[in-house]
């Protein structure tokens, strides 16, 4: 997505080669033709709304900009803070008790979506934002850690860092809660420990979801429009708030999960339940170690990705290496390096299927955000008995449940 209005001079890609040939993530010629269109749309759909309600443009920019540069990516940020309007006579400027709320929320759930829950959707209610304004700003945040990691992926293959720890630090530093009370999503006291299951989870929305019976126009033709949608799961009813969002992602989504060529779809969702795991979201991991584990016919593997996180992939070079990479480009900000790029290469992951790695890691940047801090899995007892080590926060379900986060 290329966050002004010329998507062909989109300067989120930082690496001198591809930024030099103009190359941007709608570039369909270059890569899987839905991803580029329909993460470009959701971008406009998310940052531009015809009816933005109570979380202003201002604050949608401003929002999305703290994200990317938390995330170390100084381009994207100077151009989502481009696109907020700006007037003489302060008509736009968004009331200051809203605006700290928004920040301290993308805060949280780029830092830290294990530990954002209901004391921070409470803290944006309590700053008069909506059930539809809440879903758009968690969408806004998730869509910049999908953005940003792309970004960084692309920069990695140029050749150039994964992110500007100089700006992140800084980010960190100006963006700090003022109030102990408001550091709750980011408490340094440790990680929150996860029970990771390979079980059939359920989902709890924190958020009331759009009634099944009351869809408006809108909101219908998205279900009517993806087979793997339906209105009996609550997570969909829930990101149903902002209908245009969830189609365009759902786009992508599946254009990346499902398309043809490319990385095995096997390793696609390693790389989903490696991130998962690390960024402590149980439910998403649960659906994609269950998919792993069918597609890869390797329960064994699966269960021990649950249990011990990368170190599980260590006895194989291929699957080390796409773990490492995963690992270090789902921190916030990202971390991976020349050497696990080539490490990559070294185990013949390398074209499409080396860009599919990078927009893997990404999307579930973007999946695992939505999934933890908008509601919360039910765990069955026997989580408890499969339950691996506490997760660092980023950090086929039943019926009617969610395919994906």
């Amino acid at each position: 997505m290329c966050p002004d209005d010329g998507p062909r001079s989109c300067p989120s890609q930082e690496g001198p080669d591809r930024a030099g040939r103009g190359v941007t993530l709608s570039d369909d010629e270059q890569y899987r033709p839905a991803v580029g269109t329909h993460a470009d749309a959701a971008g406009t759909a998310l940052l531009r709304p015809a009816r933005p309600g109570r979380l202003s443009p201002v604050l949608r920019a401003e929002a999305a900009a703290l994200a990317a540069e938390l995330a170390g990516r100084p381009a994207l940020a100077a151009a989502y803070r481009h696109r907020a309007p700006h007037t003489a006579d302060g008509a736009h400027e968004p009331d200051p008790g809203r605006a700290a709320a928004v920040r301290a929320y993308a805060r949280a759930v780029t830092l830290a979506p294990a530990h954002a829950g209901r004391a921070e959707l409470a803290e944006l209610e309590r700053a008069g934002l909506t059930a539809a304004d809440i879903v758009a700003l968690a969408q806004i945040v998730a869509f910049v850690s999908y953005e940003a990691r792309v970004a960084s992926g692309l920069a990695l293959l140029d050749g150039a860092p994964a992110a500007d720890t100089a700006l992140a630090a800084r980010a960190l530093a100006r963006s700090a809660p003022a109030e102990p009370a408001a550091h709750r999503a980011e408490q340094d006291a440790g990680p929150v420990e996860q029970h990771f299951t390979l079980d059939t989870l359920t989902w709890t929305p924190w958020i009331e979801p759009v009634p099944a019976d009351a869809l408006d126009a809108d909101q219908r033709a998205v279900i009517d429009a993806h087979a793997t949608l339906s209105t009996d799961s609550p997570y969909y009813r829930t990101l149903l708030h902002d209908p245009a969002a969830l189609d365009h992602r759902t786009h992508v989504y599946n254009a990346l999960m499902y398309g043809r060529g490319g990385l095995p779809r096997a390793e696609r969702e390693l790389i989903t339940l490696l991130v998962s795991r690390i960024n402590g979201c149980v439910y998403c991991a649960s659906v994609h170690g269950r998919k792993f584990a069918q597609l890869g016919r390797d329960p064994e593997t699966a269960r021990r990705v649950l249990d011990e996180g990368t170190a599980a992939l260590a006895g194989d070079p291929r699957r080390a290496a796409l773990g490492r990479f995963t690992e270090r480009q789902t921190a916030t900000p990202p971390a991976a390096t020349a050497d696990d790029v080539a490490a990559l290469r070294a185990a013949g992951i390398d074209g499409i299927a080396l860009l599919d790695v990078v927009h893997c890691v990404a999307l579930f940047g973007w999946a695992n955000r939505l999934m933890q801090v908008l509601g919360a899995p039910a765990v069955p007892e026997s989580c408890t008995e499969t339950s691996g080590p506490a997760a660092a926060p980023a950090a086929a379900p039943a019926a009617g449940s969610p395919s994906h986060g």
